[in-house]
């Protein structure tokens, strides 16, 4: 294929509809095991690797509670989330809740016992709850114009 065509879309596959990015996204973020984790703060853009579970309504990490991905959410309490690869691309954007474990609800689900750096277990870190409120979802070219599966914390499809 040339440059050109490439540029143009000419031999992708064709474009998923939103229902289908919307089944593909909710898959990836039941499987999942790891996000790079957006924050910003005075100092500018902050990225780092986490662990993470989808509970069903929220993305969550951990991490210790002094680091700067916490200092940033503390000021600002926004997030980027970002799974997947470069060709197959689920950005999550939304508020970030910040719960030590002594502060966790007794019907927290049972799933965040699966993360590696538990707050349970490790003295210092904190959970991390991401409500998505923007989802974007792509996998080439191509599907950038339709990319958006969550807008204001409504699934589109």
């Amino acid at each position: 294929m040339s440059v050109t065509g490439a540029a143009r879309g000419v031999g992708l596959p064709p474009a998923r509809d939103t229902a289908q990015r919307k089944a593909d996204v909710l898959q990836r973020l039941a499987a999942d095991r790891h996000t790079w984790l957006a924050t910003a703060g005075p100092s500018g853009a902050h990225l780092i690797p986490l662990a993470c579970v989808w509970d069903g309504t929220r993305l969550v990490m951990a991490t210790h509670g002094g680091n700067k991905t916490v200092r940033n959410l503390r000021a600002h309490g926004r997030a980027r989330a970002a799974l997947g690869s470069p060709v197959d691309v689920v950005l999550v954007d939304g508020p970030v809740t910040i719960v030590p474990h002594d502060e966790l609800p007794a019907d927290a689900p049972a799933v965040l016992a699966e993360l590696p750096v538990n707050p349970s277990r490790v003295p210092g870190c904190v959970y991390l709850f991401l409500t998505p409120s923007t989802v974007l979802a792509w996998r080439h070219r191509g599907e950038i114009p339709g990319r958006t599966v969550m807008d204001h914390g409504h699934w589109l499809a």
